[in-house]
């Protein structure tokens, strides 16, 4: 909806949105390990850089919105999950094995991916809304 209020052509607005769509979709987990890679290269000697590798990973992975809402719904969908990064096992002290979370716990943990992805939704929605209000419509 957004791309059809500042480009003309139908078929193009429709073009350009799938396009995106695809690269955010099915190509975007090829293309993060690349850019993570250039940003905090892997060091054999030391394991440090390994985490910092995989975090960096995420974070540029997590700028899709297929990403976000994969892990939403993963956690939601699954109580028994405590993360959606690395779990160290100083992070299960005292945790039950095997024991459910509650739905608010799980809410508390994904809170960032839901924070991160309503004002993306939100942005494009008031972009578009703005673009479509600028533009002089006659019939």
């Amino acid at each position: 909806m957004a791309f059809s209020t500042f480009i003309r052509s139908p078929a193009t607005s429709a073009l350009v949105a799938l396009v995106i769509w695809l690269i955010l979709s099915l190509f975007w987990s090829i293309i993060a390990p690349l850019i993570a890679g250039f940003i905090s290269p892997i060091d054999p000697y030391n394991p440090m850089t390994l985490l910092s590798n995989f975090e960096t990973q995420q974070a540029v992975s997590r700028l899709s919105p297929q990403t976000l809402y994969g892990e939403i719904s993963a956690l939601l969908l699954d109580p028994a999950a405590r993360s959606v990064g690395p779990l160290f096992m100083d992070q299960l002290q005292g945790a039950v094995i095997g024991a459910l979370l509650p739905t608010i716990d799980s809410l508390l943990i994904i809170w960032p991916q839901i924070w991160a992805s309503s004002p993306r939704c939100s942005s494009c929605f008031t972009l578009a809304y703005v673009l479509f209000q600028l533009q002089e419509i006659r019939a």
